[in-house]
């Protein structure tokens, strides 16, 4: 007996030792939902049971002027275009589930009078006061959690829906892959396309978004002249912030982006500066070609920016969706250009 009784405890301390040495630990989470930073993009289901990648639902965490903010989008603004929009959230608080909650507010032109009015007026589930985006970490998969929600009121009662991307997992961006779009299109159509460097506004005719462009050939993308209402002092002041006048002491330069990233997929943004010509006007202009012509279309955005004193600032993202036409050959292209010496 006291044979097999020192063989189990000896095949014990064997097994145990064994057990210790070959089992691996899970690797720990570093996320701190407090502090998140970089970018993100969600996954959604994909029909075949797996998820794929949505990069049009994506976000970035950053802290600017001493607050915590997430730059969010809420997927495509119309189905199959590839368009977004941007919003900028600012972090609030910690819940009591361990989420963390940013806020946007939808009326920030309007008084709080007014926004109170509206609570008790309101009989749609449509209409949004408040943008909200719950983030909590997946210490399992080491991911986020984000649940795109907003805030109405209907007949004065607080009422919190979900929006379309609703609740998903998001993945930090691979670092390797081009930038992805993170600028406002705040003028919206503003990027239009011709032909040609220069342009006369009053008589020159920009080529078709949809039908006017072709697949690899070059076409001059300009920033649209603006008519704004006011005194011609209250106007030229509103020109100069936007950056169509340039400001005493300012230099400025742009950057082209397709497609959510940098042009031609590239790692960086390419930067160009541009001059104001005699009259002060900032010349926005930049010359490129789409070099495919997909189904859906292509998103374009000019980035504009104002460097003064060290600092770069932007002044504007100008957008626009196109739809390029499948490349031409030499005979369709002389036709074209025939057809063009007539006019």
């Amino acid at each position: 007996m006291r044979r097999w009784t020192l063989l189990l405890a000896l095949s014990s301390l064997f097994f145990a030792g064994c057990s210790s040495s070959t089992q691996q630990k899970a690797p720990t989470c570093d996320l701190d939902v407090e502090n998140l930073t970089g970018d993100w993009i969600s996954l959604k289901g994909g029909g075949t049971g797996q998820d794929t990648a949505d990069k049009y639902a994506r976000v970035r965490f950053l802290t600017e002027d001493g607050k915590k903010k997430a730059i969010y989008t809420a997927g495509q603004l119309v189905p199959n275009k590839p368009m977004t929009n941007k919003y900028t959230y600012e972090y609030k608080s910690k819940t009591s589930q361990g989420d963390v909650l940013y806020a946007l507010n939808m009326f920030p032109d309007k008084s709080n009078q007014r926004i109170e009015r509206l609570k008790k007026d309101n009989r749609s589930l449509g209409l949004k006061f408040e943008g909200r985006i719950y983030v909590k970490v997946d210490e399992k998969r080491c991911s986020l959690v984000i649940s795109d929600m907003y805030v109405t009121y209907v007949r004065g009662k607080e009422t919190i829906d979900s929006n379309p991307a609703g609740t998903r997992p998001y993945l930090r961006a691979n670092p390797t892959d081009p930038p992805l779009s993170f600028g406002h299109c705040n003028e919206s159509g503003q990027l239009v396309v011709f032909g040609t460097e220069e342009v006369n506004w009053e008589k020159d005719q920009p080529l078709d978004p949809k039908g006017g462009i072709y697949k690899n050939e070059p076409v001059w993308f300009h920033y649209g002249e603006k008519n704004l209402p006011g005194s011609e002092e209250e106007v030229k002041k509103k020109l100069t912030e936007i950056g169509f006048y340039a400001e005493e002491g300012a230099t400025y330069e742009l950057e082209m982006w397709e497609k959510d990233h940098p042009w031609g997929g590239s790692k960086t943004p390419v930067v160009k500066v541009v001059e104001p010509n005699e009259e002060g006007i900032v010349q926005w202009k930049w010359q490129g070609a789409f070099d495919s012509a997909p189904q859906h279309g292509i998103f374009a955005e000019m980035h504009r920016f104002r460097i003064k004193d060290g600092k770069r600032e932007s002044v504007g993202v100008a957008c626009n969706y196109y739809e390029p036409e499948p490349e031409r050959s030499a005979e369709e292209k002389a036709e074209g250009e025939g057809e063009e010496d007539k006019k």
